[in-house]
């Protein structure tokens, strides 16, 4: 069984039971008692050390700018995982703007078997990720591009492999522990360092009591692979979350001031208070259209508030089990082990994890479960499938709400 061990991979965030720290979400749980909750650890010694009274003076797209230059410097080879949604398109352009290198671009999907699944699972990629890629090359901008195939990267075993994923469990991202498999990614494994950038993810403003805070919660970070298999292979596969960043605070500093500026001249406080909660009633999908356009504006036409104005996938119904997932389902009879040894482990959750820990969910329509292909075995562990209570990191104090006039 994969557990936290041999070395400490907490680069991504890492999880506090009665001082003790675990990688993996579902061990620190398990060691949870008496009602007690996992503390995310999100480098808290390190973003307490922030000024967050004091706004970052440089333009928001400088500092991007520089983030991507430390990248630069830090690593022989920079790849950047490119799905077509706003974080990394915002990540790719920065990068591009700037004339700053990049030595691959990987696109991930199920591609093998697109003849035999829906759409759906390769939404994304053939709808915004391509044509842009598309567009780069007319305009003359060679940089390799990789179709990596996640078909080919699910290796279950047996019910531990949930030891190995940080916090989701869907197969796609159990698939991640895999890629430095995949022929493309080891030959720049193989001649030098190599980091591999993701775009996580927008700032988390909280405004409490009259004061605005910002924080990091885990469910937000779900393409980490911080334990299990790459816990082995350290200086293999480098996962760098571009945004969220212990090497560059003043990212999440800048972007928390800027959506809270707009945020007090435009909306009341109720709306302010509503919008921004901690609570089980925050509505990501409405907080992601206030915060998309303010942090990522140069490359949009979405005005903050109003839906989106491209095409973006809507978020899964379960944490875990994504649109991208779907072909998984739907191709489980002729990939019966692997499917089997999926639903082992998100039974082992459902019999070692108090059920405090997990969100509820209530009953599936029909059309729901005919949507999502589900068997009745996936029916009775929804409760495991919508994934577990979000855990915070420290709460980080702004300033007080400025009323205007």
């Amino acid at each position: 069984m994969y557990t936290d061990g041999d070395i400490p991979r907490d680069k991504l965030g890492s999880y506090l039971v009665s001082g003790k720290q675990y990688t993996n979400k579902y061990h620190a749980l398990e060691n949870c008692s008496s009602g007690e909750w996992p503390h995310f650890n999100f480098h808290d010694n390190i973003y307490s050390q922030v000024n967050w009274l004091q706004e970052p003076q440089e333009d928001l797209y400088e500092i991007y700018r520089q983030r991507a230059q430390q990248l630069r410097d830090k690593y022989d080879y920079l790849i950047i995982y490119y799905s077509g949604g706003i974080d990394s398109h915002c990540v790719l352009r920065t990068f591009l703007d700037n004339d700053i290198k990049l030595d691959g671009i990987i696109v991930s999907g199920s591609y093998s078997i697109e003849s035999k699944i829906k759409t759906t699972c390769n939404m994304e990629q053939r709808t915004v990720a391509l044509p842009f890629l598309q567009e780069l090359k007319n305009r003359g901008i060679n940089i390799p591009v990789h179709f990596l195939d996640t078909v080919n990267h699910h290796h279950y075993e047996d019910e531990n492999w949930i030891y190995a994923c940080g916090h989701s469990l869907t197969p796609q991202i159990y698939s991640y522990n895999f890629f430095w498999q995949d022929p493309w990614v080891k030959n720049f494994l193989e001649r030098g360092s190599t980091g591999f950038i993701r775009g996580v993810d927008k700032p988390r403003v909280i405004l409490e009591d009259d004061v605005w805070y910002v924080s990091f919660i885990n469910v937000h970070i779900l393409s980490g692979t911080p334990s299990g298999y790459l816990s082995k292979k350290q200086n293999w596969d480098i996962q760098e979350y571009f945004f969220w960043t212990p090497d560059m605070t003043k990212i999440v500093n800048k972007q928390a001031h800027v959506l809270i500026k707009w945020i007090e001249e435009n909306l009341s406080y109720e709306q302010a208070k509503t919008l921004t909660t901690k609570n089980n009633t925050f509505n990501r999908k409405t907080y992601n259209n206030y915060v998309d356009p303010l942090v990522y504006g140069k490359y949009l036409d979405q005005k903050p508030g109003q839906v989106k104005t491209y095409f973006s996938l809507n978020k899964p119904i379960f944490t875990n089990l994504w649109h991208k997932d779907l072909w998984f389902l739907q191709v489980k009879d002729e990939n019966s082990k692997n499917y089997q040894s999926w639903l082992a482990g998100l039974r082992q959750v459902s019999e070692k994890i108090d059920p405090i820990y997990l969100n509820g969910c209530g009953e599936l329509s029909d059309e729901v479960i005919k949507k999502h292909y589900m068997d009745k075995d996936l029916v009775d562990l929804k409760h495991v499938l919508n994934g577990t209570v979000g855990s915070w990191s420290k709460f980080h104090k702004i300033r007080k709400f400025r009323w205007t006039e």
